[in-house]
C-alpha cells in the first residue's frame, strides 16, 4: 500500500464513527511520522478531492466518502456559525470567541472550558454557541448530544449531586435503590455543560479532575468498574477567578474564558442586544412592536446590574405591559413609550448628556418611532409628525 493510501487509512479510523476532522499533528502522532511529511499528503489528498478542508487553527481533515458530492463538501463555511454571529463577535466577544474555537478545535476531544462571568453575562448561551460551533465545524456530529445541569440544583445534598452527574450504584446512600447512569454517560460524544460548578463537594472535585486526567470515572458507590466516555466539559461559574473556590479548577481546567459584563460591553452592542430581545418578543407576539426614541434610550443607558439576562427580562416586561394596553384597545399598536416603563429603567434617560455623541450616532439624529419585526433585517424608522 502507498504512503498516501496508508495516511488517509489512518485518517479514516482516527476520525471514529463521528467522523470528526482531525488535524495534521494529531494524524501524525498517532501515525509516528514526521507532520511536515503528513502535512504534505493531508493536502495532496486534499488536491484530489479525497478530503474536505476544515479552515481554522489548526487545520482539520476529513475524508469524502461520496466522490459524487466533492464540490459541495470540500468548501466548509464557516464564516457564518453560532459564535461568530454572537452579538460583540468582532469588539468585547472577539477573544473569548478565539479561545472557545480553539477549545473545540483541539485534538483530539476538545479542551476542557470554564467559563467565569458575573450572573447573567450570557455563560449558558455561549456554551450552546460552543456546541453549535462544534456541529458546525463537523468536530462533533450532527446528533452529538449537549448536556446542560446546574450544579447550585442540588448543592444542598452533595451525594445526590454527585450522583446526578456521575451516576450511582444500588445501595451507594439511602434512597439509590438501583443503578443509574449519570449524566456524563448520557453525554458520551458530545458535550455536558456544568454550571455553578464551584458548589461541586470535595469528593465531587476529585472525581471530576480524575475524569479530567483520564478519560475514565466511576459511579458513585462503584469501587471497580470504571466508565469510559469521550465528552468535553464546558463548565461555569460566577466565581472571582483568585478566589479560593476556584483555584483548583482554574489549575485543573486548561481552556478558561472570562466574558464581561454588560456595563464593559459598547453602547452598540447593547443595541444590537435589544433588537435581538426585541425581534424574539415580535416573534413570539407575532406582530411589530414600536418603541418610542426616549423610551429606547432609557433602556441603552439604565443601570442593568444583573447584565444581559436583566436586560431580556426587563424588555419582556415592558413588551408584556404594551401587548396588554394593545389587547385592551387602549392603543392600535404595541407601542413602548418612556412613561410606561419600570421606574430603574426610566432612570436612562438621565444619563443622556454623557453619553449624547454616541447615542446621536446610533439614532442619525431623527425624532422617531421604531419598528422592529422578525420578519424584517432591519428596522424601520417612523418620523414623528
Amino acid at each position: 500500500m502507498k504512503r498516501i493510501e496508508e495516511v488517509l487509512k489512518g485518517l479514516i479510523e482516527l476520525s471514529g464513527a463521528e467522523k470528526r476532522g482531525i488535524s495534521a499533528i494529531e494524524l501524525s502522532q498517532t501515525m509516528k511520522l514526521d507532520r511536515a511529511t503528513i502535512s504534505r499528503y493531508l493536502n495532496d489528498l486534499f488536491k484530489e478531492n479525497r478530503l474536505t478542508k476544515i479552515e481554522g487553527r489548526p487545520v482539520l481533515y476529513k475524508a469524502i466518502e461520496d466522490n459524487s458530492n466533492t464540490e459541495e463538501e470540500i468548501s466548509i463555511d464557516l464564516e457564518k456559525n453560532c459564535l461568530d454571529s454572537l452579538v460583540g463577535a468582532n469588539a468585547s466577544l472577539q477573544i473569548p470567541i478565539q479561545q472557545a474555537k480553539a477549545a473545540i478545535f483541539y485534538p483530539p476531544n476538545g479542551l476542557h472550558t470554564l467559563i467565569l462571568g458575573e450572573t447573567g453575562v450570557g455563560k449558558s448561551m455561549f456554551a450552546e454557541a460552543m456546541y453549535g460551533f462544534a456541529k458546525e465545524s463537523k468536530t462533533l456530529s450532527e446528533n452529538s448530544p449537549f448536556v446542560r445541569f446546574n450544579c447550585a440544583d442540588y448543592s444542598e445534598n452533595p451525594q445526590l449531586l454527585i450522583s446526578q452527574i456521575f451516576g450511582v450504584k444500588k445501595g451507594a446512600f439511602t434512597g439509590a435503590d438501583k443503578d443509574r447512569d449519570g449524566l456524563l454517560k448520557q453525554a458520551d460524544g458530545g458535550i455536558i455543560f456544568l454550571d455553578e460548578i464551584h458548589r461541586l463537594s470535595p469528593q465531587g472535585q476529585e472525581m471530576l479532575f480524575t475524569f479530567i486526567d483520564k478519560g475514565k470515572f466511576r459511579p458513585l458507590g462503584e469501587s471497580e468498574k470504571e466508565i469510559s466516555v469521550k465528552v468535553q466539559i464546558i463548565a461555569a461559574t460566577t466565581e472571582e477567578p483568585k478566589s479560593y473556590l476556584l483555584k483548583t479548577f482554574t489549575r485543573r481546567i486548561p481552556m478558561t474564558i472570562t466574558l464581561p459584563p454588560l456595563k464593559e460591553r459598547t453602547l452598540k452592542e447593547r443595541y444590537e442586544l435589544l433588537e435581538e430581545f426585541i425581534k424574539n418578543e415580535s416573534l413570539r407576539l407575532s406582530q411589530d412592536i414600536y418603541f418610542d426614541k426616549n423610551a429606547l434610550i432609557s433602556f441603552l443607558l439604565y443601570e442593568c446590574t444583573n447584565n444581559i439576562g436583566q436586560l431580556k427580562s426587563d424588555i419582556q416586561l415592558a413588551c408584556a405591559k404594551a401587548f396588554l394596553n394593545y389587547k385592551s384597545r387602549s392603543k392600535s399598536i404595541i407601542m413602548i413609550e418612556q412613561q410606561d416603563l419600570q421606574s430603574n429603567v426610566k432612570r436612562g434617560i438621565m444619563r443622556l448628556k454623557d453619553n449624547r455623541s454616541e447615542i446621536e450616532e446610533l439614532f442619525n439624529n431623527l425624532s422617531d418611532i421604531i419598528s422592529f419585526s422578525y420578519k424584517k433585517k432591519n428596522n424601520k424608522v417612523f418620523e414623528l409628525d
